[in-house]
């Protein structure tokens, strides 16, 4: 595949690059039917009154506020770096921006740059296919998170204010994705959440309308109650443990995970730690955690802190069967970190690599993006491919017409269509003649259910090897239909009407 001559794309090579647009021309603003600018907040209004009084109380419970590089800015939210105006949702003329938000620098650096790639790869298949609503080119705006609420959210507001975006996909992190949740449903922005797991967030971004509840914030990535139920699977059927202590980072991602792979364990759960991600002695946490001799010493942390929180662990000789979550499935780690790892445990989201789309993103991916494919870099391709399909289908891209059209497109019934260029311009076709789709996803199926999220495939694997090198033995899949009817409660369902 061949990039589109109208967009210009800078491929990331490494987590210390920063700001990264696509267009230099002038824009307007974007109405739409469904959103107008009366029915919706004024966004230079509403970022003033946030820049005055705080943007949300989830800001102050997200992890990668510390220990991951200070505060300096990313070279250029906003500064000179604008895009093509756009004249409205009836099929004007003028490009569409769409941002994303991945972490290319802090806790997330090591899957941050995969992640943009598989953005700007659906962004440039959207394009090769003639673009959407009219034959309007989409211009990409990458920002870097920074694995940092702070950042991200000054970084969300810059790009509301100075780019006029409908929509973004982001981010790694559920910490940080929480913290820009309240931003995206105060302005009516269509967030896709490309690596952001935690259970917390399928209630997130609704907002009463007219026709009801509306939801601002989906994902393409899997809701953790699947992955605790991995886990807890693992610790029951795999080890055969009695007891397991968690140590997990102190967000919204660790603390929810922890809480659902305890409730899925048979066994004693002894021991339920937090620790900040800028601590660098952990032998206090790792004390707790072991006070009771656990039989299990789960992980779920990030690479920058469980690096030496595994180091400690094994000077300390505190023992206990090793098992961690997806969010330390490194490769480059393991092997590092050999003689620690070998032998133990983990889970992480499987997708199906028989599928047509999966074998299309990770060949483009390393042979158009020159990028190895990352944790979460096919969640990110899926969630702007279905933002492009939602938009087409409403006519106008617009955050409102996104959010009411995404799950359609996503799922049954309806014709299948693959990732790609060839097949998002089949998919334009269909819809043109009122013909429903059904995106099958490179990551998953991706049929998003009431709460904006898909059902993910999981495995569990055990890490084996000697010396230098660890091989990845998967023992066994969950298919995502197992986790149907198990993720949610019977009052978040009755609430959200999603029964």
């Amino acid at each position: 595949m061949t990039p589109c001559s109208t967009v210009q794309t800078n491929t990331v090579a490494g987590p210390d690059v920063g700001t990264t647009t696509l267009r230099n021309e002038p824009m307007s603003r974007n109405t739409s039917e469904n959103g107008t600018d009366g029915n919706r907040i004024k966004r230079r209004k509403y970022l003033a009154a946030t820049a005055a009084t705080g943007v949300s109380a989830l800001a102050g419970c997200t992890g990668g506020d510390g220990g991951d590089g200070g505060d300096g800015g990313d070279g250029g939210d906003g500064g000179g770096t604008t895009t093509t105006g756009m004249d409205g949702g009836d099929g004007a003329s003028g490009s569409i921006p769409l941002a994303s938000f991945c972490p290319l620098s802090g806790a997330g650096a090591a899957f941050g740059p995969g992640q943009q790639a598989g953005f700007n790869l659906a962004v440039m298949d959207i394009n090769d296919a003639g673009g959407v609503v009219s034959g309007r080119q989409i211009d990409p705006i990458n920002r870097d998170t920074e694995t940092r609420a702070s950042r991200a959210t000054s970084k969300l507001q810059t790009v509301i204010s100075n780019n006029n975006i409908e929509a973004f996909v982001g981010t790694w992190s559920s910490g940080v994705a929480a913290s820009l949740a309240p931003i995206a449903a105060d302005n009516q922005i269509m967030q896709m959440g490309n690596g952001t797991t935690s259970p917390t967030l399928a209630e997130q971004g609704w907002v009463e309308t007219g026709d009801g509840l509306l939801k601002y914030m989906g994902r393409t990535s899997p809701n953790d109650g699947a992955q605790g139920i991995a886990m807890g699977r693992t610790l029951n059927e795999d080890i055969g443990a009695d007891t397991a202590a968690f140590l997990h980072v102190d967000n919204p991602y660790g603390a929810g995970l922890a809480r659902k792979a305890s409730q899925a364990f048979d066994g004693e759960t002894t021991a339920m730690v937090p620790v900040a991600q800028q601590t660098s002695n952990y032998t206090s946490a790792l004390d707790q955690a072991f006070a009771d001799d656990p039989d299990v010493f789960g992980l779920i942390v990030y690479p920058a802190n469980g690096e030496s929180i595994l180091q400690q662990w094994n000077r300390g000789g505190y023992g206990g069967q090793l098992l961690m979550s997806e969010s330390m499935f490194l490769p480059d780690l393991f092997n590092e970190l050999s003689s620690i790892v070998a032998d133990s445990y983990i889970t992480t989201v499987r997708p199906n690599r028989d599928d047509a789309s999966y074998s299309y993103f990770t060949d483009e991916m390393n042979n158009t993006m020159n990028q190895e494919p990352t944790t979460f870099s096919s969640h990110s391709y899926d969630a702007a491919f279905l933002i492009g399909l939602a938009a087409h289908k409403a006519g106008e891209f617009t955050g409102t017409a996104i959010a009411r059209n995404i799950q359609s497109v996503s799922r049954p019934p309806g014709e299948e269509i693959n990732a790609g260029p060839d097949e998002f311009e089949r998919a334009k076709g269909l819809l043109d003649e009122g013909t429903d789709i059904n995106y099958q996803g490179a990551s998953s199926s991706a049929n998003l259910n009431c709460f904006v999220e898909p059902y993910n495939r999981f495995s569990i694997n055990r890490l084996e090897g000697s010396g230098s090198s660890i091989n990845v033995n998967e023992l066994s899949t969950i298919p995502a239909e197992f986790f149907e009817g198990k993720l949610y409660t019977d009052e978040q369902l009755s609430t959200y009407d999603c029964n």
